[in-house]
Order: structure tokens, then sequence, then C-alpha cells
């Protein structure tokens, strides 16, 4: 059963062309910084890779468990969506998924799908994803939506677990 549904509209639309070498992670966070959307949606991803770092799953057959990271280089394609909401606590989980959120800035939560040598993964969007472009001008392209109505925060619960011992991430969804 759905727990929580909020209604939003979707607003101004924003492309962006990544810069070469850029991390697409930053990249991404320093336009929802400087565009200040703090709710949105990455309606699209599109481009190439030379580095990917993605937090995902590593343990098939322990539901609990944190993801770990899986690193790759060479030449990459990758594709991906997510959503943009606010970081309320600050996370580390650096040492284990990968994963890093600081309070008070936005909170992106993107899957990002890579295929490298014959093999597609996919797993969150953590820093470590460099761009690759032939050119100096990078084909690499996202579109980005501001959303009224709607506020995804993420934060960390006080409950604390053997595998999650700084507490467990939430996401909260409502109405604004």
């Amino acid at each position: 059963m759905v727990d929580v549904v909020a209604k939003a509209k979707i607003g101004e639309i924003i492309w962006a062309q990544l810069d070469p070498d850029g991390d697409l992670y930053d990249e991404i966070m320093e336009i929802c910084r400087r565009e200040k959307i703090e709710s949105g949606v990455v309606l699209n991803i599109v481009g190439g890779l030379c580095k990917a770092r993605l937090s995902m799953p590593v343990n098939a057959t322990d539901t609990e468990a944190q993801p770990g990271v899986l690193e790759l280089s060479g030449m990459m394609e990758c594709s991906g969506f997510g959503t943009i909401g606010r970081t309320l606590d600050t996370y580390d989980s650096e040492s284990t998924s990968g994963i890093v959120y600081h309070a008070g800035t936005p909170n992106i939560h993107v899957h990002l799908t890579v295929t490298h040598a014959g093999k597609t993964y996919m797993g969150h969007l953590i820093k470590g994803c460099q761009v690759r472009s032939l050119h100096p001008k990078s084909h690499f392209t996202i579109v980005l939506a501001r959303t009224e109505g709607a506020i995804l925060d993420f934060r960390v619960s006080k409950e604390t677990t053997a595998k999650y011992p700084k507490g467990i991430p939430i996401h909260d969804l409502r109405s604004v």
C-alpha cells in the first residue's frame, strides 16, 4: 500500500552541458545550488564517462546490508534519472557505501546505469564519475526540472543497527 502521496507541478526545465573531465555528481550539485533547486527531478542524464563509481548492492543474499562501491575506468556510456530534495542531516557512509550527504545541501538521489566492456551496471550516483569527452566542448547533457508542491527531505534516524551504526537513511516526502 502506498504510504505517502504528494502532488507537484513541473516548473522550469534546466538543460546543462557538462565540462569535460567534470565530476557528474559535483556538476549536478553545482547546478542545484546555482539555480536554487530545493525540489525537483533529474529527468535525463546522457553521456560518456572515463571513470565511474556506483554505490550498489554487492551482497546478493543479505537484504539489509549497506551497499558497497563499484569502481570502473575506461570508455563507458551512461544514463540516469532521479530526485532532488533537501538534506536535513549529515550522513557519512563513504567507507562502506560511498554515500556522503551534508546537511544544508541539495540531496541528489540518482540511479545511474553504466555500460562498460559489454556489461551493464546500475547503482546510486556518487562522487567519482568523470565526464569523458573527445572534444573541448563535451556532448554530456543533463536535464533537470524544478518542482512545486512537494518536497523530499533526507534525514538520518536516531535508531541504529549493527549494519547502520550511524543511523538509517530516510527520505520523507510531503506536500507543501
